[in-house]
């Protein structure tokens, strides 16, 4: 991962993470249940966007990188591989979670290197509309663009709201949620989508043996 400071480092606030935002990232590769699942990151811009519907980084940040992937395209691609490959590895560690088994080790290698490499938190700062972490160093690198990803898996693995993170029940679907139900158990990600498609399901086959 690239370390890389000098024009492309300046210091920012950082939108404080939403619990769920690592899965939220996790998620942006979807249908995984299908033979073809859908990539919503299909370029080094769909990176930016991510970041900025997200959440994850304000708006001057999302601005400097768009500039970056102008002036630097083939860096624009390297950073989109290696945000996949972290993607990835979030994914596989939150579905063991979500599966009962206890990540391990190699799981957690990949997450625990990009947090090495990803910006101190030196303290918070009142926003217009909450709180976000200053941070003295913010790059155009992959730890930095997705530090609140990062945090929030971290804070996430160590909490035990990670007894509430889900699979989709829909086999064809398989997206990761935090279940905040009150009982605690929630199957699908949606009613209106997998829940509605499983209820449709079932009705279909108890009129056709009828």
């Amino acid at each position: 991962m690239s370390s890389s400071s000098g024009p492309d480092a300046a210091p920012a606030l950082v939108p404080a993470p939403r619990d769920d935002l690592c899965l939220d990232f996790a998620n942006s590769r979807f249908w995984r249940g299908t033979a073809e699942p859908t990539e919503t990151l299909g370029g080094p811009d769909d990176l930016a966007q991510w970041c900025a519907s997200n959440g994850a980084q304000p708006p001057e940040t999302v601005n400097r990188l768009r500039a970056l992937l102008r002036q630097e395209p083939q860096r624009g691609d390297a950073l989109l591989g290696e945000a996949i490959g972290l993607r990835e590895s979030l994914h596989r560690l939150f579905a063991s979670a979500a599966q009962g088994r206890t990540p391990g080790a190699a799981e957690l290698e990949p997450l625990n290197r990009a947090l090495a490499e990803a910006p101190a938190r030196d303290r918070l700062q009142r926003t217009g509309d909450g709180y976000a972490w200053h941070v003295a160093e913010l790059k155009l690198t992959v730890p930095h663009l997705l530090a609140p990803v990062l945090w929030s898996a971290a804070d996430l693995l160590v909490e035990p709201r990670l007894a509430r993170v889900r699979q989709c029940g829909n086999p064809k679907c398989v997206w990761l949620f935090l279940d905040t139900s009150r009982a605690g158990n929630r199957r699908w990600c949606a009613m209106s989508m997998c829940g509605n498609r499983a209820k449709a399901h079932r009705h279909y086959l108890r009129h056709r043996s009828d």
